[in-house]
This record gives structure tokens, sequence and C-alpha cells, in this order.
């Protein structure tokens, strides 16, 4: 995938990963431990899940094997646990990772999934992250005599077909869950300024109305996912209630969705790199085309068959606090201060929000990447057709970007917006990949659509599995409001 390096590099995430299905089966490594619960139908899931593993190119190592040197029982790092049936406590598959974040596990039942008869999309969240909790498992896999049913914790239920399908199925759905774990942002890597922002002296009053009335909507409709505490769940004891918190960075529980307003920049046109200065043209370019000098960032980008030289200032956003309520926003408290300053990632809180209580969102990479998506996006547009609604919106108001947990339908019209992302690999939010797909998914969806000019006002970011990124010239409010009017089109169509 065409740039994806470099987004690795202006994050500041050092990150060689797979991008592809096929290569994410290859590297991954996996072991099977002694079955908690034996029967017919789970046995025979697992012998040929091994099968299919092995056929996909994943290392499948023996028990003995997979277990490290001197630590009791514990998996070597890397390795992704697969157990059967229900454990007792003290022998679970949480229960012989090498680290917290060194060995996804995946756990396999013989029932249907326990999600209540025609939920509602927090119905379903709630049963998903109760099974969870209780068995501290990150992927629970439900099997049935005609299907199979991948959950994860955001909230998907993945039904796969019979064993003829299982091959495809693996490798479409189940593999990339695997491939990267979901990880919070190393906070260590994070310049935190405490109760520096204060919205209305900086005269972003504006921007605060919009949050308010955009979160009304989502309350109303119900469709942004509402925060779920980690003191509702039930634990089998105290000790794996607090492997629960350490894995979730001590929050309070989990929230779904982010609301952003990316805060207006100058971005500069962007040249062909042929006529760009010869002290920039003979530089030495780090292998994903990103160039520092001084306190100015460079980028070359490769789109309409051209290379372009795009000028990087510093990215800033308002954002939702990761862990907070999106349909019932606090603005004194909810409301952060997001940037990319030349390469570092910064956390900027209100007066009432210690930095204690503002941890980095899991799409905190994903969010980053979009914006200097957007930035590309504007000085790319610029030089193609000089200063358009994109690019004016963009310098003098921001753009907008919301994600909640739907995808769009296409039979609804959402002028001047591209769609892109569908066939991605269904990857979790705060991978690196998640990253990769927004960045390189936005510009490869430009580079097909350069001849939009003045029409273009933005795109539509579909994540299998996941939910949807909607970034543009549409207010918070508007977004939201789309989403409604679309919602409820398919449900009076039948759609939904």
């Amino acid at each position: 995938m065409r740039n994806a390096a470099l987004v690795f590099d202006l994050l500041g995430i050092p990150a060689s990963v797979p991008l592809t299905r096929e290569d994410m089966a290859r590297e991954l490594k996996v072991t099977f431990i002694p079955p908690h619960r034996h029967s017919e139908r789970l046995d025979a899931f697992s012998t040929l899940l091994k099968k299919v593993l092995k056929e996909l190119g994943t290392e499948v190592i023996p028990y003995e094997e997979a277990l490290a040197p001197g630590k009791e029982g514990r998996i070597k790092p890397g390795i992704v646990i697969f157990e059967q049936g229900e454990g007792r406590d003290g022998e679970l598959g949480i229960d012989r990772v090498y680290g917290l974040y060194q060995n996804p596990v995946v756990a396999l039942f013989e029932s249907a999934p326990p999600i209540p008869e025609d939920p509602t999309l927090q119905e379903t969240l709630d049963s998903i992250v109760g099974v969870l909790a209780w068995n501290l498992a990150h992927v629970p896999i439900f099997v049935e005599s005609e299907k199979w049913t991948i959950c994860t914790m955001n909230g998907a239920v993945i039904e796969c077909g019979s064993d003829e399908e299982l091959k495809k199925d693996v490798l479409q759905s189940l593999v990339p869950k695997l491939s990267a774990q979901v990880v919070p942002p190393d906070r260590e890597k994070i310049l935190y300024r405490e109760g520096v922002l204060d919205p209305e002296k900086e005269g972003y009053g504006h921007y605060i109305e919009d949050y308010m009335s955009s979160a009304a909507i989502w309350r109303e409709n119900g469709l942004m996912l509402a925060h779920t505490s980690i003191d509702e769940l039930d634990y089998r004891n105290r000790y794996y209630r607090r492997i629960v918190s350490k894995y979730l960075d001590h929050r309070t529980g989990m929230s779904y969705g982010f609301l952003v307003w990316q805060l207006p920049v100058d971005v500069k046109p962007a040249l062909e790199f042929g006529s760009a200065p010869n002290e920039l043209k003979n530089a030495e370019w780090s292998d994903s085309k990103l160039l520092v000098q001084g306190d100015t960032w460079y980028a070359r980008i490769e789109l309409d068959e051209k290379e372009w030289l795009v000028e990087i200032p510093d990215v800033w956003l308002l954002s939702t606090r990761s862990g907070c309520n999106k349909t019932n926003l606090n603005p004194d408290r909810d409301i952060l201060r997001l940037g990319l300053e030349k390469g570092q990632i910064v956390l900027e809180t209100p007066k009432k929000t210690p930095a204690s209580q503002a941890r980095p969102s899991y799409d905190t990479y994903a969010i980053l990447a979009h914006a200097v998506g957007n930035v590309i996006t504007s000085a790319l547009m610029q030089a193609k057709h000089g200063e358009t609604e994109y690019s004016r919106i963009f310098s003098t108001r921001g753009v907008s970007i919301s994600h909640w947990h739907g995808y769009p339908d296409r039979a609804f019209e959402l002028p001047g917006y591209i769609v892109h992302g569908t066939e991605n690999p269904p990857v979790s939010c705060s991978t690196p990949q998640s990253a990769a797909f927004a960045f390189s998914g936005k510009l490869e969806a430009i580079e097909a659509n350069l001849s939009m000019g003045n029409s273009y006002r933005g795109d539509v970011h579909v994540e299998p599995h996941h939910g949807t990124n909607i970034t543009g010239c549409m207010t918070l409010t508007e977004t939201a409001d789309w989403v409604d009017r679309m919602t409820k089109s398919m449900v009076k169509s039948g759609a939904a």
C-alpha cells in the first residue's frame, strides 16, 4: 500500500506491519493450549481450524514448544493463544500470557453468542463485553452446528459459514483480528500540557456549540454507543477485575466513537517534485519519503502518476475525551486539544481535566492519520484547481471528523464525499494498520477523483467490522443529522 511507511514516520510509529490478509496470515504465530472442555463439535472445529491456519501460512506451534523457558506455563511473546471451552480460575488463557499485550487470547465456545433477540446496538455491545470480562478473552468465537461467530470488544458480531467456507472466513475475518492486538497508545510517548485549554478565551465557542448540538442528535437516535463502565461488569474475582482495568489503561470503562474538529491551518499548494527547489530535490530523503529541514517537514507523495512535494504543518484538533459519553458531553471536561507538533503527539487538557483523566483515545493514530491526510488533500486540490470549497473551508473553519459504529448506505447520497475502505482487512482501532488504511485510503481515493475540484467536500472511510469515519466540510451536527436521516431511510426501506 503506497504511502503507508510515510504515515508511520509522520506519526512516530516504529512499525513495519503486514497490510494484506495474506501477509498477516503468514506472519501469525499461534498455539492451542490444552482444552478446558472437550466436545465432538469443538474438537472437530479446533482440528479443522489448525489445518486451515497452516494452509494459510500461519505457524501453528505445539503447546509445549510455545512455552517460555522459566516462566511457569507462560507462552512466549508474540504468539496468539487459542483456548477451548470455559476454563476454571487460574487456568484461563490470560493466565498464560507472557505480558498483558504480548499474547492475544481467542476463546472457543460451543454455543450461540449470548446476545438477546432483536438487540439494540448497545445491548449487543454490553453482551459481548460481558463475555470478554468474564473469560478475559480478546476474541470469543461461538461455534454452532451450521455456523460460527466471531465477536470483538468494539461490538462487532461476524457470522461465518459452514466448515466448507472456513478457510475463506478465517482469512477474511479472523486473521486480521489477530494480526495486531488492540493496545492503547503509549502515554509515555505523548506530551501532556495540563490545564492550558480554554475554549471560550481561544474563540472555540462555536465549535463547542456544534459539539453539544451533534451530541443531542446522537443521543436521540442511539447510534453512538454509550460508555460501558467496568464497574457494571461481572468478574470471576478481584484479580481478574484488576487485569481488565490494567488492560484498559486504568480507564473507568470503554466508550465508542469520536467527534473531532480539525482546526484551520494554512496549507500551501503541493508542488510537482520536479519543480521543487534544488535543495529539496537533492536532499537525503528517508525511505518513506519524509524530509525534515530545521522546523519544516516535507513529504513526497506518489499520486496521479507524478511525485508531489507537500509541506506538512503542525496539525491541531479539538477532540472528545476518551472514555467520556459522546452523547452527553460536559464541555468543561470532555473536549481536549490533540496535536501533532513536529512529529510529537501532544494532548492539551482544559482546566477541569487533569492529565491523569485524559487517556489517549484508542483511535489516536487513525485520527491523526486522517488529519495529516486532510492537509495533503488540500495541498493537492489547490495544486490542481486553485482554491476550492474544501481548501477554503479547511483554512478558515477547519473540517470535522466523526466516527460511529455503523456504515453508510450507498443509496443515500452524500454529494462531494468519496467512499473508500470497504475492501480493507477488518483491523481493530489503535493498530498501525488502522492509521495506514485511513491515510493511504484517503490519498488513493483522492487520486481517483482529483478531477472533482470544487465539488469535492470530504471522504467517508469505512472500517469493516468497526465503523465509519466521515471527514470533511460538514459540521459535526450536519454529519450527525445526515447519519440520522440515512438510518431512518434504511429502516423505512427495510434495509436495516
